[in-house]
């Protein structure tokens, strides 16, 4: 594997008002142009590991131990990791993270002119080119469309868009598929992997599905109670799980497979 573009060591996160830890030593690596899964039931910390990844961490909790390298480059204090040029974001539910006052061509035309340093007409060019590159049919007429207007699938390229319109070295997906129907998650995973091939950016894909990580990822970590319980190549995790958890998270998702298949 090429030198990691992201490596977290030990990170804790707690929360300020009980002392309750919501991550403990937890330490996984991405390399550039790869996908690397980060699974877990809801609860195991699956999320915070990733606001704290992006300097993000909601208010009233903290990072009380970790070290966090991009490209070798210490970059622990969180102003440095929120630099979105280089880490991007995909949230849930697109279109809540959307603004819903502004037509999305207009949104994505403000991330290039912040991080790119372009007019507002190169913008506009520039917001019209992301959204062909995420596969939205007639561009231009979606870029003036509000985020209601829009089905849940599109908000999501939409949102694909605008981080590419950072160009980001890391970008990380938060359920990114989560309330879409198959076909349309299909479609979004599929675009990851392909602008993951075409940029060589390093993506962590946050889900519970390991189905989707299967399909996607290169390497697996397995959240379990806030803590690492298990990492390595997807497909050696997937056929001889060493955590109990993980053995269960399987079993879970063979027994859902099988209720699908006889229903």
């Amino acid at each position: 594997m090429s030198t990691p573009l992201l490596t977290i060591e030990g990170l804790s996160v707690t929360a300020e008002a009980t002392g309750a830890e919501i991550l403990t030593d937890v330490s996984l690596e991405i390399a550039p142009g790869e996908i690397v899964g980060l699974v877990g039931e809801s609860g195991s910390g699956k999320s915070m590991t990733s606001f704290a990844a992006m300097g993000i961490l909601p208010r009233g909790v903290r990072q009380t131990a970790g070290r966090f390298t991009v490209d070798g480059e210490d970059v622990t204090d969180a102003a440095e990791r929120s630099v979105a040029s280089r880490f991007a974001m995909i949230f849930q539910n697109p279109r809540d993270s959307l603004n819903p006052l502004m037509r999305v061509g207009e949104q994505i035309a403000r991330i290039a002119i912040l991080h790119q340093g372009m007019s507002r007409g190169q913008a506009r060019t520039a917001a019209a080119e992301m959204l062909e590159r995420v596969h939205i049919p007639d561009a231009e007429r979606t870029a003036r469309a509000y985020p209601h207007q829009l089905s849940g699938g599109m908000c999501q390229r939409v949102m694909i868009a605008m981080a590419l319109a950072c160009r980001p070295r890391l970008l990380i997906a938060d359920e990114p598929t989560t309330a879409l129907d198959v076909t349309v998650q299909a479609r979004i995973l599929d675009l990851i992997v392909e602008l993951t091939e075409e940029t060589g950016c390093g993506v962590l894909l946050v889900t519970h599905d390991l189905g989707v990580v299967a399909e996607t990822c290169d390497r697996l970590n397995v959240l379990y109670r806030g803590s690492l319980a298990e990492t390595g190549p997807v497909a050696q995790v997937l056929s001889s799980p060493q955590h109990t958890y993980t053995r269960y998270l399987l079993e879970s998702a063979n027994e859902l497979e099988d209720s699908d298949a006889t229903s």
